[in-house]
């Protein structure tokens, strides 16, 4: 237990010694407890407690650390909020997208919060399953790739993708 606190601190000093000076003025251990990692994944928004003690319990906070030092924009917000709807729903929003209606294409396009963005999205998808990565893959990297296919959207549309 020793060794692996000792391994979190140098761990997380080597990389706030390396994140951008940008990001480290951005960054708090209080932040980076509460929205980073599993535990601000999972509780973030609910309880900052149980966010942290999360976070601690579940690998000593490093998963916290290193996402919030590497992408402290990642941490909380609609970018996480969009990375698990489409992690937890995955076969429903690709028959959706297929179909180009349905109430899981309706919540992500809510999730993304920008029109211009979702109207290239079920064809930049379409596109993607035509290649021969979606038909080898499994449906967690094609989830993946979908979730990069609306960022990528989001970005080209000028929408904020936080």
């Amino acid at each position: 237990m020793l060794k692996k606190a000792l391994a979190l601190v140098a761990v997380s000093a080597a990389l706030t010694i390396a994140a951008p000076a940008q990001a480290r003025s951005q960054l708090s251990l209080e932040h980076i407890y509460t929205q980073c990692g599993i535990g601000g994944l999972v509780f973030g928004r609910i309880n900052n407690v149980l966010a942290i003690i999360s976070n601690v319990t579940w690998d000593l906070g490093t998963t916290a650390v290193l996402s919030g030092t590497l992408s402290p924009g990642a941490c909380g917000g609609m970018i996480v909020a969009r990375a698990v709807f489409i992690k937890e729903n995955f076969p429903s929003i690709e028959q959706d997208l297929a179909s180009g209606r349905g109430e899981h294409l309706t919540a992500l396009n809510g999730l993304m919060a920008c029109s211009a963005a979702s109207s290239h999205l079920r064809q930049d998808y379409a596109n993607y399953t035509l290649s021969s990565t979606y038909k080898e893959s499994k449906a967690s990297v094609n989830s993946e790739a979908l979730f990069r296919i609306v960022n990528d959207n989001l970005e080209a549309a000028n929408c904020s993708a936080a």
